[in-house]
């Protein structure tokens, strides 16, 4: 079976590898920022919750809000008041993003529009000198994942995906197992994102029918793995990808579609991911049939095996076949806490109760912009895992055909 190479994403590429090829920003640091200034892009749902936790994060601003909905706005406004006096700038209408990014005042620019916007909001930012953080996926398209890279590059600023599921606690844990050499070598792992959203995408507040909106056109149009970060992020970063070993190439398949009747026509897409170190990832995502909630979260090494769901287990060299789950399991992810847990988790759950995870993944991107270190994930890292987004649809349509994988760390990735 012939391997499909993406011309026009390759030739996008070469046009700016020149100029970028010695920008790297892998490990990229900028001036410490003493006083974080934000400005929020979106104000949705998952907006206003972020509103609501940077008011508990010390060292950061929110100077400005964007939104299309006057509501919306208002709503975060409310939360600001709550703990500060200070008033937002306020931006809206369609080009209102654009001038919140031009904002002299500002540093970070927190994007939580929908999937198809965050891209060019991201690339704006940047141009504009400022840090972007953006929901995830980062991009939906390979082309717009290089524009991300090539403007991180250019400008040197940063550009992460806020992919909480990086730190949920069994994962730290597992990650740091992994960088101990608990696990030996991982082979193989598998992540996912399976969820029963029939109802949820599908209804509005009022509990009545909605049978369009973004999301469901987006997923109702692409037959691929529409949201792939939530299980590929975390065990991208135990096998060190991006950070000596890459994604080299992918094999989707994707189930008949179901779900006609309901407003979101889903299928079931499995994608088999090979490395350049020869291991092999296995990424699937469902959300329109009826099961548990699951990432999967599965990591099998030379030395030691770990599983998430629907139980937290461990199995270990030479007695492979004793599973280790229940308080022996619970010893285990004590022994090896990761610190961001022990940091973050207690006033995370105080304030967020089990998304206590999304408080961690603000309170470090705060820490790394004031002290001018590197953050824990950068734009190669959002680039690489959106740009499944694409690939699986091209491989699914094609009957599986394996494609190449862009690398977007150029070669920096070794």
């Amino acid at each position: 079976m012939r391997l499909i190479f993406l011309d026009c994403t390759f030739a996008y590429m070469n046009s700016n590898c020149e100029n970028n090829r010695n920008n790297s920003v892998l490990n990229l640091q900028c001036p410490p920022i003493e006083c974080v200034r934000i400005g929020f892009v979106g104000l949705g749902v998952r907006a206003k919750r972020a509103v609501q936790r940077m008011m508990h994060i010390d060292g950061c601003r929110i100077v400005a809000l964007c939104d299309l909905v006057q509501e919306n706005i208002e709503d975060a406004e409310k939360i600001i008041s709550q703990y500060s006096t200070e008033k937002p700038t306020i931006f809206n209408g369609n080009d209102g993003w654009r001038k919140l990014c031009e904002m002299k005042e500002l540093d970070l620019v927190y994007i939580c529009t929908d999937w198809m916007s965050h891209a060019d909001i991201a690339v704006y930012a940047m141009q504009c000198g400022k840090h972007a953080a953006t929901e995830v996926p980062a991009a939906t398209t390979v082309a717009d994942c290089w524009r991300l890279v090539d403007t991180a590059e250019a400008t040197q600023r940063h550009c992460i995906m806020l992919e909480n599921c990086c730190y949920d606690e069994f994962e730290l844990c597992c990650l740091n197992m992994a960088k101990q050499g608990i696990l030996g070598d991982i082979i193989h792992a598998e992540g996912s994102y399976l969820h029963d959203l029939r109802e949820r995408i599908a209804t509005n507040d009022n509990g009545e029918r909605k049978w369009s909106n973004w999301q469901i056109e987006f997923m109702n149009s692409h037959n691929g793995n529409p949201y792939p970060t939530h299980g590929l992020g975390p065990i991208a970063l135990a096998m060190n990808i991006n950070r000596g070993d890459r994604m080299k190439s992918i094999v989707s398949v994707s189930s008949l579609r179901v779900g006609e009747n309901e407003g979101l026509n889903g299928t079931m897409n499995s994608s088999l991911i090979t490395t350049e170190m020869g291991k092999t990832i296995l990424v699937q995502h469902c959300i329109s049939l009826p099961r548990p909630y699951s990432r999967s979260f599965m990591l099998s090494g030379t030395k030691g095996f770990v599983h998430k769901y629907p139980v937290q287990m461990f199995s270990f060299a030479p007695e492979s076949d004793k599973v280790i789950t229940d308080k022996e399991c619970e010893m285990i992810t004590r022994k090896y806490m990761h610190p961001f847990v022990a940091e973050y988790k207690k006033r995370g759950t105080e304030l967020c109760g089990r998304r206590w995870i999304d408080y961690a993944m603000d309170c470090r991107l705060i820490h790394c912009l004031r002290n001018g270190q590197p953050l824990d994930m950068n734009v190669y890292d959002a680039a690489l895992w959106s740009c499944l987004v694409e690939l699986t649809d091209i491989s699914a349509n094609n009957n599986g055909t394996p494609i190449e994988i862009p690398d977007f760390t150029r070669g920096k990735w070794s």
